[in-house]
């Protein structure tokens, strides 16, 4: 009587267990860069971005700003499905950036779809990349504004959802925290620019001055890029600290969470398509490249959270001393600080 009861029930388990695999394998792996905090002692990931690819169906993995071994980067790249650039503060460009965008144009010509998403930072990345350092304005008054965007274009495939298209056209919906900028008309005169990407929204800073927000390819390069933070919405709340008075003018409505996740599931399905498309990706070494969500983590005021990250230089027994298996006695196990 107990084996007519237990065995279909192991085997209901089982079939669990074999269909959860199933989906386990179709979930790509990102590649987020992880930059320098402000005392350089280590790197961060501001715990956002991973929680935000998580919330379209990625998972992480971190790309160490100081990588410089050209071997190493190579193994990386083949584990990732797809490149995440993502807000900061590092104005010049790390080796192992350009090195991985190199790769990613490179394996997209050939005909190996890879796709790059860059945010804030990262969208001026990728516009610095194909039209070259200077292509860039300074002075823009954009910090700490949501804004909603201007000019849309109607066939963009980020915002072809109509729900979305109209949150994202009435709603302050898409914070801005830069003072660089894409100039509307610097990208009508670049011919690297125009041969890459269309422009499917613009703003205009506090003084007016127009800049461009999104970008999407036009070409076999699948790049994209915002210049606004579309995982605030969902996972940034920015309050001072043991209050909750914000200092960051986030858009936490239904409409904005809504669009906050909708984009982060466009961004994973880039990924996933590598994952369907190219055989030449696959994260099979969890070991030397563990997942970002593996490693300790600090809250404070610029961002939630962050996780701290090793710097490449460390010995093989300092870096998995911060995996959490490990012996995290020298990370404070809560500060408050602020990353410039």
């Amino acid at each position: 009587m107990i084996s007519r009861v237990l065995i279909p029930l192991l085997l209901c388990f089982l079939g669990i267990l074999s269909e959860g695999s199933s989906d386990a394998s179709h979930s790509p792996v990102m590649g987020i860069l992880a930059q320098p905090t402000a005392k350089g002692d280590h790197l961060y990931i501001a715990a956002s971005y991973v929680k935000w690819l998580e919330a379209g169906g990625a998972r992480s993995i971190a790309i160490q700003d100081d990588l410089t071994d050209d071997v190493e980067l190579d193994e990386l790249f083949q584990q990732i499905h797809g490149l995440f650039i993502p807000g900061g503060a590092t104005d010049e460009m790390s080796y192992a950036i350009q090195y991985l965008l190199n790769k990613a144009v490179e394996s997209n010509q050939e005909g190996h779809y890879f796709p790059v998403w860059g945010t804030c930072m990262g969208f001026e990345y990728l516009v610095r990349f194909i039209g070259g350092d200077d292509i860039l304005q300074a002075g823009y008054q954009a910090e700490n504004k949501s804004l909603p965007l201007e000019g849309v274009v109607r066939t963009s495939f980020l915002y072809s959802d109509d729900d979305i298209y109209q949150t994202v056209i009435s709603r302050n919906t898409t914070l801005n925290n830069h003072h660089l900028g894409l100039h509307p008309a610097t990208y009508w005169s670049s011919p690297s620019l125009q041969s890459v990407w269309e422009i499917t929204s613009i703003n205009h800073d506090e003084t007016g001055r127009p800049f461009v927000s999104t970008l999407e390819p036009i070409s076999d390069l699948p790049f994209y890029g915002v210049q606004y933070h579309p995982e605030k919405n969902a996972f940034e709340y920015a309050t001072y600290p043991h209050t909750t008075l914000p200092y960051e003018a986030i858009d936490h409505s239904p409409e904005g969470v809504a669009f906050s996740t909708a984009l982060a599931r466009v961004a994973v399905h880039l990924a996933r398509t590598t994952l369907e498309r190219n055989d030449r990706h696959a994260y099979t070494d969890p070991d030397r490249f563990p997942y970002v969500y593996t490693y300790p983590q600090q809250v404070g005021t610029a961002f939630e959270q962050i996780y701290i990250i090793p710097k490449s230089g460390q010995s093989e027994v300092t870096r998995k001393s911060y995996l959490r298996n490990g012996d995290m006695s020298h990370i404070p196990k809560r500060s408050y600080y602020h990353i410039q």
